[in-house]
């Protein structure tokens, strides 16, 4: 009798070769009933060993209660079932519901193994951590023929898996290429299967006890599209000589079809027989035409199309996309819905004032966005720099006109929405090399340790005379539960004292010197509490990048932040991404940066890929990417940078990968040296727009310089002009211009200086010169 339940639903229901002429492949449903079965099982018939032709490699494996149960109680002893398939086919769809019972920590996993080899191995397989978030949660992984292992790709779900939950796996394999699914979402496209072609499938547990239920194994008789359509890419930037020049979005689909445009806003709505609509076409067709050539921005209006819009932007398997609009409840419920959706949000108002602003700011933050779409109209180079020090990017919508281009430009947005994209594109070729127009956002680490001593208010306040945008500082927890200013888990580096933060009491710190070992001239300087640092700065105009260093202090830093009124004013930033996570739910309206550190990949399809994954990372937690500079590169950096997100980067020591780093288009270093970048010019003012001339005539025009931000500080600069083109319109000759001919030409002030060992340039708007007989 035993034996018939087993055969029941075992290895075996070969059923139904029914053709798959009928069968359309589509990514977000790939296996269809019309497939051949191979296996289907889902246990009801079978209790306590294991189907017919199922077996245990190692370990301890049986059927409890209607599914299988492995288990392994470390990682030193797994445990394996193997499944032989009636046909070895090269092409499989493999799918089973899984559940952590228990794990050992969030380290261990569970995997399905497919294209198994000689019962045992080598194979493949789809692992998945309990601590499915962290970077490595999932892996298309391989067990060699050498039984050591390699793991060509890892990733993370948006989600932990929560115990005694079932989540539905899937993967499918095709020739080379690989997709692993959970509860159908795609988080694993690779094509590096390249090592075996068929063989068995099999379950594997690791450090922890696991359900499988209702597996099924089908054939699968299509070709999985190429990876390079898998979503990583970098779309085509216009050429310009701005360093970190704004990323080109075209307001509809005409105009990014028609230019080099790297995104596309797409406007949209429901129509009257219930179809998702943008520019007079369905939205998942359109998804698909702009697949790998731009990134698509959906603006949403209408209420109560968000599910829908979510399910389309699965099944086109859309993942690199941004959504956008005036109702912050839209932006935070669809990327609720879809973690690694970016958020954006629309301005709608026709000026700012400095409580618009702070609105904004919180609103983007509590909304899961990192983007303000604001109109030219209102946009101003201090209102960007002000949003930028708050870590909240700004696509600027205007441009229509060439002059009105180079006007945004110089506000220093991160993109461009336009219905005229040639203007911009015009605009951008116009510039001399090494052109800065939007200035880093400099963070001053610890103060400024190469002129005072660190996390001291002497260090703080020299950094803020020097014009640092913010102020990075530390904190650690004492024994008696006061915040104190310190980097170290102990006192002994940087103060006399000895001993650990966490060992002593507040009024023992403060008898402290934490001045006298950096010089004479600081002795007496105490350790600040989080609240003296707090009080110092409020109402200035300076950001406060405060690292948490211990963890479990996040309801008590908020506390203190929210009591001192300074909400506005405070970014936060932890190596402990779980303390972010916590800070986000706390006070959503204050932004979060995660801090890492990573080697950079080899291959150019890897650093894109890398790329794709860490900002996913970092828009499922609402964290900036506060990578150390070594961890960056060129495509990362590009990357982010079409995509909206600030990033902050630790720390810059010396002075020639500063110097790289600003020349990629790094937007926020974090240095020891603030005054290396302090008496650099920010932007030129020049005196007029226009210039009526008649041949033979001639003009002088002189610049003044911005220097700092902060005060308006202006100063006389040496300057000279500058033509891009080639024209017979004027001809320039230091300050001076000469009119040659009738016609119309450009004329830039520029303005060359020296900083971080290499010249770099600074100019005004252009001059439009107007030549007449």
């Amino acid at each position: 009798m035993k034996n018939k339940k087993h055969m029941k639903l075992a290895i075996t229901t070969i059923i139904m070769f029914i053709t798959a002429a009928s069968f359309t492949f589509n990514p977000g449903n790939t296996a269809h009933a019309e497939q051949p079965v191979l296996v289907e099982e889902n246990f009801d018939q079978v209790d306590g060993d294991l189907p017919n032709g199922w077996k245990t490699i190692e370990g301890q494996a049986k059927v409890e209660n209607g599914k299988l149960k492995l288990t392994s109680p470390s990682s030193s002893a797994p445990a394996r079932v193997v499944v032989p398939l009636p046909d070895k086919n090269e092409n499989i769809v493999f799918e089973a519901d899984m559940t952590f019972d228990s794990t050992v920590d969030d380290t261990r996993w569970a995997s399905l193994m497919y294209r198994v080899q000689s019962e045992n191995y080598p194979y493949y397989q789809f692992a998945i951590r309990r601590g499915t978030t962290a970077l490595n949660g999932v892996e298309f992984a391989e067990r060699n023929a050498q039984n050591q292992w390699v793991v060509p790709e890892a990733t993370f779900f948006t989600e932990k898996f929560e115990y005694k939950k079932p989540y539905r796996i899937k993967i499918i394999v095709s020739k080379n290429r690989v997709q692993q699914f959970i509860n159908n979402k795609l988080v694993i496209n690779s094509d590096q299967a390249t090592n075996w072609t068929n063989g068995d499938i099999g379950f594997q547990a690791n450090g922890s006890t696991v359900l499988f239920d209702n597996v099924k194994v089908s054939t699968f008789d299509q070709d999985l599209p190429p990876v390079d359509n898998s979503g990583a890419f970098l779309p085509g930037e216009t050429e310009t000589n701005i360093i970190n020049a704004p990323t080109l979005i075209g307001s509809s689909l005409p105009e990014a079809a028609n230019s080099n445009t790297a995104s596309v806003l797409l406007k949209v709505e429901r129509n009257g027989s219930g179809k998702l609509m943008t520019n007079d076409q369905r939205l998942s067709e359109v998804l698909s035409s702009v697949q790998n050539k731009h990134i698509p921005i959906l603006q949403i209006e209408q209420k109560g199309i968000e599910e829908d819009v979510v399910t389309i932007l699965n099944e086109t398997q859309t993942t690199d996309v941004h959504i956008v609009s005036s109702n912050p409840a839209i932006v935070k419920e669809i990327t609720t819905l879809m973690p690694t959706a970016r958020g954006g949000i629309v301005y709608t108002k026709n000026s700012f004032n400095k409580h618009d602003l702070n609105q904004l700011v919180r609103t983007v933050h509590s909304s899961n966005a990192k983007v303000a779409l604001i109109p030219q109209k209102v946009l101003t180079l201090e209102t960007v720099h002000y949003l930028h020090t708050r870590m909240v990017a700004v696509w600027g919508l205007g441009a229509e006109t060439e002059n009105a281009a180079h006007e945004l430009i110089h506000t220093g947005v991160d993109g461009i929405i336009t219905n005229n994209p040639a203007a911009t594109v015009e605009s951008l070729g116009k510039y001399p090399e090494n052109t800065i127009v939007q200035r880093p956002i400099v963070a001053a680490h610890r103060g400024v340790p190469s002129m005072a001593p660190e996390n001291t208010m002497a260090g703080y306040q020299l950094a803020y005379d020097l014009g640092a945008d913010q102020i990075e500082t530390d904190l650690q927890l004492t024994k008696d539960g006061y915040l104190v200013i310190m980097h170290d888990t102990t006192v002994d580096r940087t103060t006399n004292g000895k001993g650990a933060v966490s060992s002593l009491t507040l009024e023992e710190i403060r008898q402290l010197d934490a001045g006298i070992k950096f010089g004479e001239e600081f002795a007496g300087e105490k350790v600040p509490t989080f609240r003296e640092f707090l009080q110092a700065f409020k109402g200035k105009d300076v950001i406060l990048l405060v690292e948490l260093k211990d963890e479990g202090i996040e309801e008590q830093v908020m506390r203190e932040i929210q009591e001192e009124g300074m909400i506005d004013q405070v970014v936060l930033q932890s190596f402990n991404l779980g303390s972010m996570v916590k800070s986000y739910e706390l006070n959503p309206e204050i932004p979060i940066g995660y801090l890492y550190s990573a080697g950079v990949p080899e291959a150019q399809s890897a650093k894109i890929q890398n790329a794709k994954k860490m900002m996913n990372y970092g828009t499922t937690h609402n964290v900036t990417l506060n990578a150390s500079y070594g961890s960056t590169y060129k495509e990362f950096i590009q990357y982010m940078r079409q995509r909206g997100m600030l990033t902050m980067h630790w720390t810059f020591r010396d002075e020639e990968p500063f110097r790289d780093k600003l020349a990629q288009g790094l937007i926020g270093p974090i240095t020891d040296y603030m005054q290396w970048l302090t008496d650099s010019p920010i932007s030129l003012e020049t005196p007029i727009k226009k210039v009526n001339l008649k041949p033979g005539k001639t003009s002088t025009v002189r610049a003044k310089a911005f220097v700092d931000y902060r005060t308006a500080k202006k100063e006389n600069i040496a300057s000279e002009l500058f033509v891009a083109e080639n024209t017979d319109v004027v001809k320039v000759n230091g300050n001076t211009i000469e009119a040659v001919s009738p016609g119309t030409a450009q004329v830039f002030v520029k303005h060359t200086f020296s900083m971080l060992g290499q010249e770099w340039n600074v100019v005004g708007e252009p001059i439009e010169v107007h030549v007449r007989k």
